[in-house]
């Protein structure tokens, strides 16, 4: 697979990153959670069948009189020794403001995920546009090594011939070879960058470890710069959710105190019967229903209902203050983000003239080495400013790069 872009990438990786995946099953499991607090728009109902066996019958007292004991109170049992019931009952929320609040919460959670998910694609595609442009520099500077490890060789054998010829000593020798270390190890660094920068990129774009890509080699000091026009940062959008569903959450706590009235009806049967025994006969079963209504209205929750209000009331408070202070840090990132690619592209442009110029320079020196016109602590010194001025341009064009990375998500 070769990719020629950064926006290629990005496609893949919006189409594959694991965690895009989270957030969608997020979003449905909260789609759910906000039907299921939608149920108190419905009314309830509960089909029920009891049995009950009255072991001793509770008694009543009458007047004697009625049973020829004038003068007298009598205590008489009535009803049957066993009893059945079986029916369906009701029950609706006619006023629960607790329960609408808390529906609006449910809702609020679906968008809090979503902005939420803006902002860690915004985040994604920072972290992988700046993980590719560093595999971009790390390849730019392994091709350079690579051309440098030549020269080294070649001045290693110049120097190494005039040690042979007597017309140096050891110590010309050993810088030469130190100078060839350094490069290879340079190669080395840039290829654990390069592979480390590969690695991130797997990891955010979703792609398997077995799966090789190709990152095509761009002109990347000279990759246009789009216009500067950053769009706002989504980063701080699930602040302001945050505190909406803070707002939501203190009302919800004020509506513990008001009423809740709830209507309830029941529709049943009911049958006694002296044994242990039911009968299905058309006058067996005699109908009971009713229709209620009724209020529940906490007066006293020992304080607990007011230290929570208070307990909201500033956690809402934080969450303003969070909010304040993230939107003044995105405000100032943002103008030193605009200075910052200024800059670097400056400096880009001047290091990479002082880096070609030292490569001249370097290729003069060697010619006049070779005709006997300056020494070699001259030649070695001459290669190793143009190696300072290589890590210079490679260093700041990668800042200029992971600069741009950070335009480029907000865009």
């Amino acid at each position: 697979m070769k990719i020629g872009d950064f926006e290629s990438l990005w496609q893949i990786a919006l189409k594959n990153n694991p965690n895009q995946r989270v957030y969608n099953l997020n979003e449905e499991q909260l789609i759910f959670e906000y039907n299921t607090s939608k149920s108190f728009y419905y009314p309830q109902a509960f089909a029920s069948f009891n049995g009950q066996d009255n072991l001793i019958q509770s008694v009543t007292p009458v007047p004697g009189a009625l049973v020829g004991h004038p003068g007298s109170t009598a205590y008489l049992q009535f009803g049957k020794h066993y009893s059945y019931n079986t029916g369906l009952t009701l029950t609706k929320d006619l006023f629960d403001w607790q329960a609408i609040l808390q529906s609006k919460i449910a809702k609020e959670n679906i968008a809090l995920n979503t902005v939420q998910q803006d902002a860690f694609l915004q985040t994604l595609k920072l972290k992988l546009g700046q993980y590719y442009y560093a595999a971009l520099v790390a390849k730019k500077s392994i091709d350079i090594a690579e051309k440098d490890i030549l020269v080294v060789d070649s001045i290693f054998l110049a120097i190494k011939q005039k040690f042979d010829e007597g017309l140096s000593d050891a110590s010309a020798v050993n810088l030469a070879k130190i100078n060839k270390n350094n490069v290879q190890q340079n190669i080395y660094q840039s290829e654990q960058l390069f592979n480390q920068a590969v690695a991130n990129i797997k990891v955010l774009a979703g792609l398997s470890p077995e799966k090789t890509f190709i990152l095509i080699p761009l002109d990347i000091e000279n990759i246009p710069s789009r216009n500067i026009n950053l769009n706002s940062d989504k980063t701080l959008v699930p602040y302001s959710t945050n505190i909406t569903i803070n707002e939501l959450q203190i009302k919800e706590q004020k509506a513990k105190a008001f009423p809740k009235i709830t209507a309830t009806g029941y529709f049943g049967f009911q049958e006694y019967r002296d044994r242990f025994e039911m009968s299905f006969t058309k006058n067996a079963w005699a109908d009971y229903q009713y229709i209620g209504l009724g209020l529940n209205w906490p007066i006293f929750t020992g304080f607990a209902n007011n230290n929570k209000l208070k307990s909201i009331n500033t956690q809402k408070k934080i969450a303003e203050q969070n909010y304040q202070v993230a939107k003044d840090q995105s405000n100032i990132n943002d103008i030193l983000l605009i200075q910052n690619l200024n800059t670097f592209s400056a400096l880009v442009t001047s290091s990479k003239n002082n880096f070609d110029l030292f490569g001249k320079n370097m290729l003069l020196s060697k010619q006049k080495f070779n005709m006997g016109l300056i020494s070699v602590d001259i030649y070695l010194k001459t290669f190793q400013d143009y190696l300072v001025a290589e890590n210079q341009y490679l260093n700041n064009l990668s800042s200029l790069l992971n600069t741009k990375a950070v335009i480029e998500a907000r865009q």
